[in-house]
């Protein structure tokens, strides 16, 4: 992200931290967002600091999406996504139910929560590029797996999924809005 940061965003501020510790003062957000990261935080030492910066009646905007594994109508995707999973597994703990997260002990409440299903068109360049920049991926490779074993065995299997054509990749999402309590 911080790579790409002056093409993103030319005019932003970027600041690295960590969700644990923010580099804030007090109440210094009205509106705070997670986006896709708080499954690589310590939700119970982040829900405390999220309070401290956010400012009373402030908000948490929390949202991720899973992997893109289906496509509409046809099970190729999937199937092919269960052996990419059995190949390439995920680092321990990765899973996160938002809606289960401790947060009236920090002084949030879960105001809302909605799932979406987001379709996304790819092709077989598009998707192989995609899953092999996921953490499950990452993952391997800090495990040994080479590289080059990973994308030629994605290219290889994924063209029996895609062919030459885009195909709609589905990405189940949720969005969850979160509020501080103005009195904490």
């Amino acid at each position: 992200m911080l790579t790409h940061r002056r093409v993103v965003a030319p005019q932003a501020l970027f600041l690295v931290g960590q969700a644990e510790r923010l580099p804030f003062s007090s109440g210094a957000f009205d509106l705070m967002a997670a986006s896709g990261s708080l499954n690589y935080a310590y939700v119970e030492l982040f829900l405390p600091e999220a309070v401290r910066v956010l400012a009373p009646g402030g908000s948490l905007l929390i949202y991720d999406f899973s992997v893109g594994r289906r496509v509409r109508g046809d099970h190729q995707l999937d199937e092919w996504f269960t052996t990419f999973v059995r190949r390439y597994s995920s680092p321990p703990g990765y899973a996160l139910d938002v809606r289960g997260l401790a947060y009236r002990r920090s002084g949030l409440r879960l105001q809302t929560y909605e799932e979406l299903e987001i379709a996304v068109p790819m092709t077989l360049r598009t998707y192989g590029r995609y899953v092999l920049s996921t953490t499950r991926v990452e993952w391997t490779i800090s495990r040994g797996v080479a590289e080059t074993e990973r994308r030629a065995w994605c290219q290889s299997t994924l063209a029996d999924v895609f062919g030459s054509q885009s195909c709609d990749v589905l990405f189940e999402a949720y969005v969850a809005y979160v509020s501080r309590d103005g009195s904490v």
